[in-house]
């Protein structure tokens, strides 16, 4: 999902850089369960410490 994330930002930014404006939300469709839950949670457990990162990249992601 982090990956997907940023290459939906940078053609966002590619197209703007184009003069082709794009006002509309971009959606990212995800129907891993775990990944829905771990990257809605703020707290993470212990077994996920690897991947917090990510996970934070698309939780600010998604907030703004």
């Amino acid at each position: 999902m982090a990956t997907t994330a940023s290459e939906l930002i940078w053609l966002k930014a590619l197209l703007a850089y184009l003069g082709v404006s794009h006002l509309q939300q971009m959606f990212l469709c995800c129907d891993n369960q775990a990944a829905m839950q771990i990257a809605s949670n703020v707290i993470f457990i212990k077994r996920t410490k690897h991947i917090e990162v990510d996970c934070h990249y698309v939780q600010e992601q998604d907030q703004s």
